[in-house]
């Protein structure tokens, strides 16, 4: 089998696999009012605070595009701006008890969705199924920015 039908069969299982777990953040957001886009900011400050330019630049947007998307979800009570404690001219975008919850819920749900399929893995499976892709994210970033460079 050559790369190029490899790489058929990949692209085939990743789109799947996504396009299931966006049909679920999609379902599991949606009652509680969050939009997708919302949602992944939340995944993004759950894992740690950041700026307006961090969240814009981890979602390819415009960083007047991002502070709006946040003024709204400020008003729905999912975030709050706080004052960078390292630099007290910049503000960091934090989640609030109302965001954790949200995120928790969603984030819960698609645990669910790959548990069955993931359990099927051996231990051994499923490090390196997780380790290869891990892999492949961080190549794929390094190639995408080099291709950007050019």
């Amino acid at each position: 089998m050559k790369d190029e039908d490899y790489l058929e069969r990949f692209m085939d299982s990743v789109q799947y696999v996504s396009r299931m777990m966006k049909r679920n953040v999609r379902d599991q957001a949606l009652p509680h009012g969050i939009t997708k886009t919302q949602w992944f900011i939340l995944r993004i400050l759950w894992k740690r605070p950041c700026t307006i330019g961090e969240l814009a630049e981890k979602l390819e947007v415009r960083s007047s595009s991002m502070s709006q998307m946040i003024d709204r979800m400020e008003v729905s009570g999912l975030v709050q701006r706080q004052t960078d404690p390292l630099d007290g001219r910049s503000k960091m975008v934090v989640l609030n008890e109302k965001g954790e919850e949200h995120i928790k819920a969603v984030s819960r749900s698609g645990i669910e969705l790959l548990s069955v399929p993931f359990s099927q893995f051996t231990s051994e499976e499923k490090m390196v199924i997780v380790e290869l892709m891990e892999k492949f994210k961080l190549n794929l970033s390094a190639n995408f920015d080099q291709c950007k460079d050019k």
